[in-house]
């Protein structure tokens, strides 16, 4: 039995230097992280779901909306800043990306007929790629401003994909699997004012949804300041290097994924 009670912490802490090592050095201030693996994992982030079920996803499970106005939302006071910042969430496309109907968000935080952040897919904006959008003081995009959008992506149905959106200083840049797919140099802010909450899925509580999301998003991160290449890559590989959790540890994936 005492050895038996030996192995086990030897494993433990052979475990726990392995989450350690796959630590990524990330200067940037991470102010939010949920995992959206399952309806307690958001309530215990302060979050709500509005109806929509947790499927297989990047990671373990993440959240999905098969319906119309199915979503999750968080509080933004204190976890998401107008002046700077970073967004990073995995992605699994569940539908062929060039057969997305409509209008698809991904990420919206809105401050309705004013001000907001999207990260979306809209066949009106980019038919076959996503775009990182900024709306201010409610202007969208004069002369290109605030709308940072990728390449066309041959992304299909079961594909997993790493998004970072960053707003501030170095403007506004779009990162799809640690490379940079748009960057709009002369758009250095976010938005003029925030709503109360922030949203994952396809919905807007005072215009009402009107299709799905297609994708399941998964390992939602929010920092305080704009992510640098190196940064956002060690964000990525670390994700694929170890699973969310390892045993129930003393210390959480979100405590110790982004720990210095």
């Amino acid at each position: 039995m005492k050895i038996l009670n030996r192995i086990r912490v030897i494993t433990g802490l052979i475990m726990t230097v392995m989450v350690l090592v796959s630590v990524p050095k990330i200067g940037a201030k991470q102010i939010f992280y949920n995992s959206l693996d399952s309806q307690k994992a958001v309530k215990d982030g302060g979050g709500i779901v509005h109806a929509g079920v947790f499927v297989e996803g990047a990671f373990d499970n993440g959240f999905y909306s098969e319906k119309a106005g199915e979503a999750v939302s968080f509080p933004t006071e204190g976890q998401l800043l107008l002046e700077a910042g970073s967004i990073a969430l995995w992605v699994k496309v569940m539908i062929d990306i060039k057969k997305v109907p409509g209008e698809s968000f991904i990420f919206m935080e809105y401050k309705r007929g004013s001000d907001a952040f999207f990260i979306n897919h809209s066949h009106a904006w980019n038919a076959e790629g996503i775009c990182w959008m900024i709306k201010h003081n409610g202007n969208w995009f004069a002369n290109g401003n605030g709308k940072s959008c990728s390449q066309p992506l041959d992304w299909k149905k079961g594909e997993t994909h790493f998004i970072v959106t960053t707003w501030g200083p170095q403007g506004m840049k779009l990162w799809i699997d640690g490379e940079l797919e748009g960057h709009v140099k002369d758009h250095k802010t976010g938005p003029a004012k925030i709503d109360d909450d922030f949203w994952i899925g396809n919905i807007e509580i005072e215009k009402g949804s009107t299709l799905p999301s297609q994708w399941v998003q998964d390992e939602l991160y929010i920092f305080d300041t704009q992510l640098e290449k190196a940064e956002v890559t060690d964000l990525m590989k670390s994700s694929l290097a170890v699973e969310p959790s390892v045993e129930h540890l003393a210390l959480t994936w979100g405590t110790i994924k982004l720990k210095k």
